[in-house]
C-alpha cells in the first residue's frame, strides 16, 4: 500500500471513529504534511481518495470538512418534502451567535423550559442575486458541540443533523409580513416592503421539535407555490 493510500485510510479511521465529526474542519494540507511528514502531493492525493469516497468536502479558499453523515437529498426524502431548492446553501455570513435563555416563545415551540439554553445563530445566506436572513435556535442539550465554521460547507438542513437527534419531518409555517430596519438593511430593501417569513420547526422520529429555522426573504422577487 502507498504512503497516500496510509493517510487516507488514517483519516478515514479517525471519521469514523468520531474523531473527526461531520462537518468539522480537518487540518489543512499544510498542517497534514507536518502531521504525517510527507509531501503536499502526497497529502492531495490523499485527499482525493476521501473525496471521491464522499468523506471529505474541499471547499476552494475554505479548507476541508468532514461531509456529513447524511445529505439534504437523503433528508428530504426521508421526511417526504419535495421543496429542495429551499435547503440549498449558498455562501453563508454569520452576523450574530450566542446562548440565551429559551424564553416563553421559543419554550413553547420547542417544549422545553423558558429557562434552558439556546443557541441564537443569525446570518445572511446569498445565491444568485437573492439575500437570505435565516435565524437558528438551537437547544443547549441537543447540540451541545456546535461548530460554526460547518455554515462554510453545510446547507441549514444538514447542520440540524449534527445534534444529538436526527431530522425526520419538519412543520412549516408561512406568514407575509413587511420589514423592519433590521431587516430591510440586510435584505438590502426598503423599510415596510413585503417579505415572506417562513418557520420551520425540525423534528424527531418521536415528532419532538428539536430546532427552529427562521427564514426571511424579499416577497417582491420570490415566487412561492402554496398547494391545498
Amino acid at each position: 500500500m502507498s504512503l497516500f493510500e496510509d493517510i487516507a485510510n488514517d483519516l478515514s479511521n479517525k471519521i469514523s471513529q468520531g474523531s473527526y465529526s461531520s462537518g468539522d474542519v480537518l487540518p489543512n494540507e499544510v498542517e497534514l504534511q507536518k502531521i504525517h511528514q510527507s509531501s503536499r502531493t502526497t497529502i492531495r492525493k490523499a485527499i482525493d481518495i476521501l473525496v471521491e469516497q464522499k468523506q471529505v468536502i474541499r471547499k476552494r479558499g475554505v479548507g476541508l470538512f468532514v461531509a456529513p453523515g447524511i445529505s439534504t437529498q437523503n433528508i428530504l426524502e426521508m421526511a417526504g418534502i419535495m421543496k429542495p431548492d429551499s435547503f440549498v446553501a449558498g455562501k453563508q455570513i454569520v452576523k450574530e451567535h450566542f446562548l440565551r435563555k429559551a424564553g416563553i416563545y421559543y419554550g413553547k415551540l420547542l417544549h422545553i423550559k423558558e429557562d434552558d439554553l439556546v443557541y441564537y445563530i443569525n446570518f445572511l445566506q446569498s445565491k444568485e442575486s437573492s439575500i437570505t436572513k435565516e435565524v437558528l435556535i438551537l437547544p443547549l442539550n441537543i447540540f451541545p458541540a456546535l461548530n460554526l465554521s460547518s455554515f462554510k460547507v453545510l446547507t441549514v438542513l444538514e447542520m440540524l443533523n449534527l445534534g444529538k437527534e436526527q431530522v425526520m419531518d419538519l412543520e412549516q409555517d408561512f406568514q407575509l409580513i413587511v420589514a423592519d430596519s433590521e431587516t430591510s438593511r440586510q435584505l438590502k430593501i426598503s423599510k415596510n416592503s413585503p417579505v415572506f417569513k417562513i418557520i420551520n420547526r425540525a423534528l424527531n422520529a418521536n415528532k419532538k421539535p428539536i430546532a427552529i429555522e427562521i427564514r426571511y426573504k424579499n416577497a417582491l422577487n420570490t415566487k412561492y407555490v402554496v398547494d391545498f
